[in-house]
């Protein structure tokens, strides 16, 4: 493992290190409990997920990319972490050497937070790139951003928190807005005519529609099938990267655990899968006081909660194929947005909660506002130009990956 460094600041009672991946992300994971620890409405999340996106068996990211931890003490303590990485699936696509961070937590201390930001800078400058934008955790496809309106609610699964002042900090460090994601909060509880009267307008006009559920023996296929919708109908977007095969094989087994067949749809004409819907039930709001651990007791708690009913789920992923994005198909938004309702409605729910959606897709934005959804998270994207001078010299003398980091 890579020697500690100090970070560059006079108080040297705050210090960097860098940790390995797998078994060795233990002190990366348990720093959440101390930042979040007076945050009322922070949910923690498993710790065995939380292992799972830091262990190369488990993340593909890990396996092809290239990435390494940093923990920042402050006397001793554990206070916040980040990471810094490389794609080589970013660079080749859009031809560009690009630096990211991600995973970063820290509490309100700015000599800690630039100790961090300093020291994934450092390790970046090491690998050329031309800027550094984050939190990207580890990719487009994967967590992202940070939250800056709407802490007042808990965390919907698989997506970030924040605490209110990481905005100013990042900002104090260089970093500027690049993009905002939207989370978008869709009632279910109430019964909608309208949605029963658009979904049988559609399925009764449009020729040769067929729609159904993902089915549980055949999760990888399905799961595969509207990758491939998603993949075609995003493909255009910022920063959009296409999601591969053994990341594929990750989510449907991910899936597997815990998802609900009844929340998603593929949606076909003439036997050609061309739009998709997949719903999972908020595994936050089950998982909600087990602190992070399924054993002894969690893993009873959370599984009766799943199998009892939630009232909250989140739409992942939703897309349809860009040539069937005519005025001949325009029912298929209004179909997505009906399947979202009633299936929703039949399992109980009271909303969910459809992101991330980029701020600038208009197309998006504007169905789901005329559909009765509201905006009611926030979360940015930063980016930092090229790196000092004086940092890549540093780097390239003396800076290494920690055991374990991926290449």
């Amino acid at each position: 493992m890579a020697a500690q460094r100090p970070c560059r600041l006079a108080d040297m009672t705050v210090r960097v290190r860098p940790v390995g991946l797998g078994k060795q992300a233990q002190p990366f994971i348990d720093v959440l409990w101390r930042v979040y620890a007076d945050d009322p409405v922070w949910t923690p999340p498993l710790r065995m997920q939380l292992a799972d996106q830091l262990n190369p068996k488990h993340n593909p990211f890990l396996r092809y990319g290239k990435a390494q931890l940093f923990v920042v003490a402050r006397d001793g303590e554990d206070v916040g972490r980040i990471t810094a990485h490389t794609n080589p699936e970013h660079d080749a696509r859009y031809g560009e050497r690009a630096g990211f961070f991600g995973f970063f937590e820290c509490v309100d201390d700015a000599d800690c937070v630039r100790a961090l930001i300093e020291s994934a800078e450092d390790w970046l400058a090491g690998e050329r790139v031309g800027w550094v934008r984050g939190p990207v955790s580890f990719t487009i496809n994967q967590e992202m951003g940070t939250l800056i309106d709407g802490f007042d609610t808990p965390p919907m699964v698989a997506m970030p928190h924040g605490r209110p002042y990481y905005d100013a900090r990042l900002k104090d460090n260089g970093y500027a807005k690049v993009k905002d994601l939207l989370a978008w909060k869709y009632p279910l509880a109430n019964p909608d005519p309208r949605m029963n009267r658009v979904h049988d307008r559609v399925m009764r006009e449009m020729d040769g529609i067929s729609i159904r559920q993902l089915e549980k023996k055949h999760l990888r296929r399905d799961v595969g099938i509207g990758i491939d919708i998603f993949n075609d109908a995003w493909q255009h977007n910022w920063g959009f990267l296409p999601v591969r095969d053994d990341e594929i094989d990750q989510l449907a087994a991910d899936l597997g655990q815990f998802a609900d067949p009844e929340l998603t749809a593929l949606v076909s004409i003439h036997g050609e899968p061309v739009a998709m819907v997949f719903a999972v039930p908020n595994l936050n709001e089950a998982a909600r006081d087990v602190n992070g651990r399924l054993f002894p007791f969690g893993a009873i708690k959370v599984k009766w909660r799943l199998w009892r009913g939630l009232k909250t789920g989140r739409v992942m992923l939703l897309g349809i194929r860009p040539e069937y994005r005519t005025r001949k198909h325009a029912g298929l938004a209004l179909l997505l947005f009906a399947q979202i309702h009633l299936r929703g409605q039949r399992r109980g729910y009271d909303w969910a909660e459809l992101g991330w959606v980029l701020e600038d897709n208009s197309l998006l934005n504007t169905g789901l506002k005329r559909a009765g959804a509201s905006v009611y998270k926030r979360y940015r994207v930063y980016q930092k130009g090229g790196l000092p001078a004086q940092a890549q010299d540093d780097a390239s003398n003396d800076a290494a990956p920690a055991e374990g980091a991926s290449r």
